[in-house]
């Protein structure tokens, strides 16, 4: 028995072609922003961008806000991690920074806080986005 396939794939995507942005702290109206594939800064949004999460930036810094939090979830905040930000559930928290040397992470009361204690981070230089793995002296 023989099967035809009645398409050829041209292309596989393996990023959005679209990215929304959101400027605006969680807690208030959004102010999104959309970038395609052409801006300058595509490739750095699209590896920020964690699973379930929308993206936000402050002072050009991408980092991660969960789309929902389930009652019996914990929130963490993770300020030195394969991704950075705000993430909901323990198991989202080991995502972004098992494999990063020195990684940073803490349990926090809120989504609100934890996207405070991002954003001073941020204003203090203590924020950073690592390759898994990636470490000077391996």
């Amino acid at each position: 028995m023989s099967t035809t396939i009645p398409f050829i794939i041209e292309r596989v995507f393996t990023s959005p072609q679209v990215i929304f942005i959101n400027g605006a702290l969680s807690t208030v109206r959004p102010e999104f922003t959309i970038i395609n594939q052409n801006h300058p800064r595509f490739e750095d949004a699209a590896r920020s961008l964690a699973d379930e999460s929308v993206l936000h930036v402050y002072k050009a810094v991408f980092y991660n806000i969960p789309v929902q939090v389930k009652p019996s979830q914990e929130v963490f905040c993770v300020t030195r991690g394969a991704y950075i930000g705000v993430v909901a559930g323990w198991e989202n928290a080991l995502n972004c920074v098992l494999g990063v040397p020195g990684a940073v992470h803490y349990r926090v009361d809120s989504i609100a806080i934890g996207e405070e204690k991002v954003r001073i981070a941020i204003d203090e230089g203590y924020i950073e986005m690592v390759e898994p793995w990636a470490s000077p002296d391996l």
